[in-house]
């Protein structure tokens, strides 16, 4: 039966800042598989998006238009008309940076779980580390480089935090008990201006329990500007704006009828 999850539609809404809102008609979406001992086909609105997507992969990005959009999940192969295995109706707002995962709940149920991702910027030197909890398992502590990140986090909770670029090795323990290890990423690199997601996915008890990683680059915060010198001239007596007006003219003769095309990366 088809459920609507109003109440993360509107957390996704209100999540997301205005100015990303308005800078876009798009949003991005990444697509983690964390139901282990199923293969899957991804429907959206109908459609085979994902064919044959298996247990701890995670998709690259993709841009789709802000809208509405039914996910039917069901068994790779199976028929198009079957009944799905998870189905979920899914907004997604313009601007938005989401995450939807097929995950496991604390009981061990498959579920569909929808993140909105951090893409706030990054002061300099920092990168971001963001944990979620979507396997079937107790409580856990998340250690980096053996310090305690995030305590006790259960089953559909997540933490983030800005920290230094870098190295660390990452444990997820037991709560209460580093000594417990559950699963070690011992090099996970947090690069400058990254946030980079790490999920805990499948079943504790039936030993499919592991770490997929999910990276958004280029949450660089801006630079502040660039000084303007002495009150608008280049300490020469020439105006800025007589300057720039002649360097304009100079590359118009130089141009002389060359096109110049700019390639967005």
């Amino acid at each position: 039966m088809r459920k609507a999850i109003m109440t993360l539609v509107a957390l996704m809404i209100m999540a997301v800042p205005a100015t990303a809102l308005a800078q876009s008609s798009d949003g991005t979406v990444t697509v983690v598989h964390g139901v282990p001992d199923l293969t899957v086909d991804v429907y959206v609105n109908d459609d085979l998006t994902l064919e044959d997507f298996e247990y701890g992969t995670v998709t690259d990005p993709l841009t789709l238009p802000a809208a509405d959009y039914d996910i039917d999940i069901r068994a790779a192969n199976a028929d198009p008309a079957s009944d799905p295995v998870l189905t979920q109706m899914v907004t997604l707002p313009a601007g938005a940076n989401a995450t939807i995962e097929a995950n496991l709940d604390g009981d061990g149920a498959p579920k569909i779980s929808v993140w909105v991702n951090d893409i706030s910027s990054i002061d300099a030197g920092n990168g971001r580390v963001t944990v979620r909890h979507t396997a079937a398992a107790p409580n856990v502590d998340i250690l980096a480089n053996d310090g305690a990140l995030f305590s006790d986090v259960a089953n559909g909770g997540e933490g983030a935090a800005d920290v230094p670029a870098g190295d660390y090795n990452v444990k997820v323990t037991a709560a209460g008990d580093a000594a417990a290890v559950v699963e070690e990423v011992p090099a996970l690199t947090i690069p400058e201006g990254t946030n980079v997601i790490v999920y805990a996915i499948g079943d504790l008890e039936g030993g499919s329990f592991q770490l997929a990683v999910q990276s958004i680059a280029g949450l660089h915060t801006p630079p502040a500007g660039v000084p303007s010198g002495t009150g608008g001239d280049l300490g020469t007596g020439i105006p800025l704006w007589l300057f720039a007006s002649l360097a304009a003219a100079g590359m118009t003769i130089l141009a002389g009828g060359v096109t110049v095309s700019r390639q967005r990366g």
